[in-house]
């Protein structure tokens, strides 16, 4: 039986392809979300909050949560295989081997990047933490490139910075769900650490023609902005060549979502 941690987008696009099905501590309570996790083969552990910019909070959430989760999978089910939904907010640059500097982290990144290396150093012997990319939820409140979709869709007109010249790893969210199941899939024994990013880096400026050919009438502006921080892209490719490419059209799935937006408004 494989479980989710938490619900949500990611969730709700693996529980709409694979059979599992989500315990949230929060819903059952504390008896029943371990009751699931002992009976589980599998354990995606995906509950998270990323918003908040309370270190304390963050901590809470993130890591004392996770690391009660694999204190209890140790005494309870230590054969599991924990599939845990790290970030690469915690790294420095696109080298997926080397973590960050803590005191330059975010509240959030460095929540998870304890979780991570708990996980890491955990006596668990079947851990695999996976680092997504910048996930294309189709939904403007999670993600830059589902707001700038739904922005085109409801105003005809978007606004680039710099061009748009930044560059993401767009990886839509039902792809993710799938390479998160081709790990659940692998013969794991020891700790893996998978950097899943689209092999394909898109600039927000191709997004723009991307979304002039699919709204011909659309009004791109730009402003020009000094960024300190800019998001890494640019990943290896080394885990998708282990588990496989799996091939999807950035163009198709932004138009999909075009139509989503159509039949709902």
């Amino acid at each position: 039986m494989t479980i989710l941690t938490g619900g949500g987008s990611f969730a709700h696009a693996y529980t709409k392809q694979f059979n599992a099905q989500i315990a949230s501590i929060r819903q059952l309570g504390e008896k029943a979300f371990l009751d699931a996790t002992k009976k589980a083969s599998i354990v995606i552990h995906n509950a998270a909050t990323t918003e908040s910019s309370d270190l304390d909070l963050s901590l809470e959430r993130n890591f004392d949560f996770t690391r009660f989760l694999v204190q209890n999978l140790q005494k309870q089910n230590p054969s599991v295989h924990l599939i845990f939904l790290s970030s690469m907010s915690i790294l420095s640059s696109s080298d997926d081997k080397v973590y960050g500097e803590v005191i330059k982290m975010t509240p959030y990144a460095y929540s998870k990047y304890l979780a991570e290396t708990y996980c890491l150093k955990s006596p668990l012997n079947r851990v695999s933490c996976v680092r997504f990319s910048t996930l294309f939820f189709k939904d403007p409140q999670k993600d830059g490139l589902s707001k700038l979709v739904n922005e085109a869709h409801s105003t005809g007109k978007i606004t680039l910075i710099n061009n748009g010249e930044a560059k993401r790893n767009f990886l839509p969210v039902e792809i993710a769900a799938r390479y998160i199941e081709k790990i659940s899939k692998l013969p794991v024994v020891g700790k893996q650490i998978f950097t899943l990013a689209s092999p394909q880096s898109t600039s927000f400026g191709e997004v723009a023609k991307i979304l002039q050919r699919l709204l011909p009438k659309l009004e791109v502006d730009n402003i020009v902005m000094s960024l300190s921080n800019p998001v890494l892209a640019d990943f290896s490719s080394d885990s998708i060549d282990k588990l496989g490419q799996i091939n999807f059209s950035l163009e198709k799935n932004i138009a999909n979502y075009l139509k989503t937006l159509s039949v709902q408004s």
